[in-house]
């Protein structure tokens, strides 16, 4: 199977070991004369199968995308770095605070400055994205 296709299957096997985790919390304790209309034995079961197969696929997900590794913790930081430059507060000029007294701001970096980072930052995270996707359609997973 391709990494694209590992990828999305990791993820929904997650998804399903979180359903089976919620019903087996849900389930497991029940009132003495209401009979149980799920087997939670059988639930723990395919939890730890699901498990299991979520480590198997992670392992051949993480061997496969190891020629990729740089660009996806690149990626990672530059993703972090557009975050942190969207809270960088711009104000400037003078502002009332809360009505009561004026205040003269001045900012280091002003919003053109923020918004060409940020645009530049999310111009590589795109061309990241887009060498990481060939590479995971076209790169087969043992898992």
């Amino acid at each position: 199977m391709t990494l694209a296709k590992a990828l999305k299957r990791k993820n929904r096997i997650a998804q399903k070991i979180n359903t089976l985790q919620q019903e087996i919390q849900r389930e497991n304790s029940a009132r003495a004369n209401n009979p149980r209309k799920i087997d939670v034995n059988k639930l723990m079961v395919d939890l730890q199968k699901a498990k299991n197969d979520l480590i198997k696929l992670k392992i051949g997900i993480f061997v496969a995308s190891t020629p990729m590794r740089e660009n996806i913790l690149k990626m990672g930081e530059l993703k972090a770095h557009v975050v942190f430059l969207r809270g960088i507060s711009t104000k400037e000029g003078t502002v009332s605070d809360y009505g009561e007294t004026e205040v003269e701001y001045t900012a280091v970096f002003d919003k053109l400055y923020i918004k060409t980072e940020t645009e530049r930052a999310e111009e590589e995270i795109d061309s990241i994205q887009d060498e990481l996707d060939t590479f995971n359609h076209k790169t087969e997973v043992d898992a």
